[in-house]
């Protein structure tokens, strides 16, 4: 097998004719309570080994390795030993990419265990661009060190409960998600009634800031994780690429926007794990092992009749009292149900 070394650059650029797949938001971790990836260490070695036979280039498009979690490279090695060596390996067979996300802390720490080819972003010819996502959310934009500590915290957060908060409520309906969204309500409406008082008092930025996260929290319950649709958006608009792909909010998909597509490759958390195939001119996102595809299924509420309905929309609908929430409502509008 070839050696291979490490490259970084900012703009990694492939051929518009080879067959990539894209991979994004694995979150290896170390292995405990709150290691999202779980114990799937077989079922991504397998898609390794599919992809050497089927692909030309993989994409991990960010949050492969989650350093905030597991706090270094060496404990995710030593959890996830076999994974890193197949990726290694696949390396040495076709050409990996790595587009950093928002868990990795220093891509340094990376490059000295896994020699793969790093950039910020890459493009598939001229038309399709590929990037984790956290540079279209304003909290969780690229060099934030808050926003990683933030991370970090949160997986402290779910070590201690061993239980996930996450959003959408509709995908994580258990009792930590359940309280953490009353508590947000709680936390909601009392920054509603303080920006209201800096309204009166002319602080109008401040009033801004306040309602600013609500809007995003409630974007996110409603379909758009992280605010990335609404993001892509103006890219799409522009007309510079045809094709936008992310990861970051963990929830696949592929949609039409004006005259593009914005495609999110999911994620490999908890029981999921899904990837996009960029091959021959069309672009899909499947499940991981059965192959099957995902469309704007996720996405239809929001692009649709809920597009504008804010976080308190959100908790009128479906809270019912007790910590209770009508979570089959919620699959169905996310559906595009009026």
């Amino acid at each position: 097998m070839l050696r291979v070394d490490a490259t970084f650059q900012p703009t990694a650029r492939v051929d518009a004719g080879a067959r990539v797949r894209i991979v994004s938001d694995l979150h290896l971790g170390d292995g405990g309570a709150s290691d999202a990836f779980g114990q799937k260490d077989d079922r991504l070695r397998r898609f390794f080994d599919d992809t050497a036979a089927r692909a030309d280039v993989l994409v991990i498009a960010g949050d492969g390795f989650d350093v905030a979690q597991a706090w270094s490279m060496a404990r995710i090695c030593n959890a996830h030993r076999s994974v890193v060596d197949d990726l290694t390996a696949l390396a040495r067979t076709i050409d990996v990419y790595y587009l950093r996300g928002n868990h990795e802390g220093s891509g340094r720490e990376l490059a000295r265990h896994l020699p793969l080819r790093y950039a910020n972003e890459l493009y598939v010819g001229d038309r399709v661009r590929i990037e984790h996502g956290n540079a279209l959310d304003p909290y969780n934009l690229p060099g934030d060190s808050s926003a990683f500590w933030g991370a970090r915290m949160h997986a402290i957060l779910e070590g201690i409960i061993r239980s996930p908060v996450r959003i959408p409520m509709r995908k994580h309906h258990c009792w930590s998600t359940r309280l953490g969204h009353w508590l947000f309500f709680n936390y909601g409406t009392l920054q509603s009634r303080l920006a209201t008082v800096d309204e009166a008092a002319g602080r109008t930025e401040r009033a801004r800031r306040r309602l600013a996260f609500l809007d995003y929290w409630g974007r996110g319950e409603w379909g758009d994780v992280h605010g990335l649709v609404g993001a892509a958006e103006p890219i799409l608009e522009a007309g510079g690429v045809d094709v936008l792909v992310c990861g970051h909010s963990h929830q696949p998909g592929k949609v039409a926007l004006g005259p593009g597509t914005y495609v999110n490759s999911g994620s490999w958390t908890f029981d999921e794990s899904t990837y996009v195939a960029c091959e021959e001119g069309s672009i899909e996102v499947r499940r991981w092992p059965d192959g099957s595809t995902i469309g704007d299924e996720e996405y239809r509420g929001f692009v649709g009749p809920h597009r504008d309905k804010s976080f308190f929309d959100w908790w009128s609908a479906y809270y019912r009292g007790l910590f209770r929430y009508d979570v089959e409502a919620m699959v169905r509008d996310a559906s595009g149900s009026p």
